[in-house]
């Protein structure tokens, strides 16, 4: 069957196995389409007081010789969401930093602060730098159990810890005991700030939610410089609007492929999945990659859907096949919702080669298929052990579990529609499941099984790793939740170790620490994704839709 000949299976079809209730369609509608593009004469008034303000606040930063100062300065640039435009002069400050030490101050804040945005930017540094601050016994001193602005900041640098580094599980719990006792005595403010960080810290939130909520927090403080922060408003303002043509596109797209009428079964999620690419990376240069992984995972989630709650056992393992053949040839063998799936997969894929063919660049989708087909694998086999009513074991339940989870092939999607030159041997590199894919695909695995919706309960659902863990230790399932919140916890270290020492550009190292913290957002007391009601619903307005700017 060839591309032309597929319009027969463009309309809707009949659905009889549909779970009656399991699954809601979007929250959002067509919403995006109403959506009007900022007029262009807008966009280059704002853009022009942009590079206005930005050569002030590259001089700033260039000439500040106060440390405390220059800390604190790159430190709400990263907040409020715009360190990507002063990457060089942020690097050099802290490369001047870092040379010629700070390690002789006695300020808990500026030495955890220093050590925490150090760290971020993967500069050597080693915990033993708050051995100052420890008593002869090891603890750390009562004389800091007061001091909420400095137990504050090392409890931020405690969660940059690597695996083995005592003295910053030590600081985290210190802190956190500290903070929780002084927060009924500060100031209402800071008693935000400290709870937003207790409940997560600050090196785990998605960036674009932190900026917007952090813009609203630093414009009130006292300290705060109006130059940044109207700097901060128009970028964020402009970075909205590119977002929003993206969702429209994305829209328009997905309108066009009929997915909600062939395929009405699945979850309907393309905005919730446009955000969590924001999270990967939101900046202007990846609004590419941003559409291209957007659409990608709207099919991964109908794929996921298709084998976890719908297709049958005999139909599935003709899908598997389908995609491992990488071919159209015989797809009308298939039923018509999955003759529908599977053209406008492969079409998807074949306007993504024929635009990076442009640039040379059509190798990568080669790199991007073949984890398409072990996450297509991976379905299959947990839909036969579900069939099974099979629990496995945890070594087992992880080979499959870790990628199926879908952030292997992810990750490697994060890469393919970026415009920098990108090797093929970076390419090899993600796909042969490094450490630090391992780390971020075991949170992902984990926080989903825990907060797992009671959907994923019914019929021959694939046991979780929850159950696994039960089974394997013969425990409760209370026990084997709070034993794998620990086990998520190293994985969080491992993942900060492997962010340090990767030997790759920043640029490729980021999209999959960032994923880790997407999950943060989506699983971390409930599942967010299926249920996109509550909370999330309230942050995508927050980012996506409410203005931050009244005029212009």
């Amino acid at each position: 069957m060839t591309y032309a000949e597929s319009s027969s299976i463009h309309s809707p079809v009949d659905v009889v196995r549909q779970p009656a209730g399991v699954f809601s369609p979007s929250v959002w509608g067509d919403y995006f389409i109403t959506h009007t593009p900022m007029p262009s004469s807008e966009i280059e008034k704002i853009k022009k007081r942009i590079d206005e303000l930005k050569d002030v606040i590259k001089k700033q930063l260039r000439d500040a010789n106060d440390l405390l100062q220059s800390l604190e300065m790159i430190d709400a640039i990263h907040h409020l969401g715009v360190a990507y435009h002063f990457e060089l002069e942020i690097n050099d400050a802290l490369k001047k930093i870092h040379r010629d030490g700070f390690e002789e101050s006695e300020d808990l804040h500026t030495i955890a602060l220093g050590f925490r945005l150090l760290r971020q930017q993967r500069f050597p540094i080693s915990a033993d730098i708050f051995n100052k601050f420890m008593d002869k016994e090891g603890d750390f001193k009562e004389s800091l159990e007061h001091d909420a602005k400095a137990l504050l900041s090392l409890y931020e640098a405690a969660h940059l810890g690597t695996p083995n580094e005592k003295i910053l599980e030590n600081a985290e719990k210190f802190a956190r005991t500290y903070l929780k006792l002084l927060l009924g005595t500060m100031d209402p403010k800071f008693a935000t700030i400290i709870s937003r960080s207790l409940e997560t810290p600050r090196f785990r939130r998605t960036e674009r939610l932190e900026a917007r909520e952090y813009l609203s927090i630093y414009e009130e403080e006292k300290t705060r410089s109006e130059l940044l922060l109207e700097f901060a408003k128009l970028d964020y303002h402009l970075v909205q609007s590119i977002h929003l043509e993206e969702l429209l596109h994305i829209t328009l797209w997905k309108n066009a492929m009929a997915l909600s009428e062939n395929l009405p079964f699945a979850r309907d999620r393309f905005v919730e999945l446009h955000f969590w690419m924001i999270g990967a990376y939101f900046e202007p240069c990846y609004s590419r990659a941003r559409i291209m992984t957007t659409k990608l995972l709207i099919l991964t989630s109908i794929l996921d859907d298709i084998y976890d709650q719908y297709g049958t056992l005999e139909e599935l393992e003709l899908l598997t096949e389908k995609i491992e053949r990488w071919e159209l040839e015989g797809v009308d063998q298939l039923p018509k919702y999955l003759q529908h799936f599977c053209v406008v997969l492969y079409k998807t894929f074949n306007d993504f080669e024929d635009e990076l063919s442009f640039e040379q660049n059509s190798f990568r989708m080669q790199f991007l298929k073949k984890e398409m087909k072990k996450l297509a694998h991976a379905y299959f086999d947990e839909t036969r052990w579900g069939n099974q009513h099979y629990i496995p074991s945890m070594q087992e339940h992880l080979r499959i579990s870790l990628l199926s989870c879908a952030y292997p092939m992810l990750f490697c999607a994060t890469f393919v529609g970026m415009y920098e030159v990108i090797p093929s041997n970076a390419f090899e590199w993600v796909t042969e499941f490094p450490e630090i894919v391992k780390a971020s695909c075991f949170i992902c695995r984990v926080m989903n099984d825990i907060t797992s919706d009671e959907h994923e309960e019914i019929g021959n659902h694939f046991a979780s790793i929850v159950e696994s863990y039960t089974k394997d230790n013969e425990c409760t399932q209370e026990e084997a939740c709070n034993k794998l919140k620990v086990m998520v916890e190293d994985a969080w270290k491992t993942l900060n170790q492997e962010y340090l020492i990767t030997n790759l550009p920043l640029f490729l190292v980021r999209p999959i620490f960032n994923l880790a913290r997407v999950m943060e957002l989506f699983y971390k007391d409930t599942d967010n994704y299926t249920n996109p009601f509550g909370s999330m619903r309230d942050n995508i307005k927050l980012v996506m839709v409410e203005p931050i700017l009244s005029k212009w």
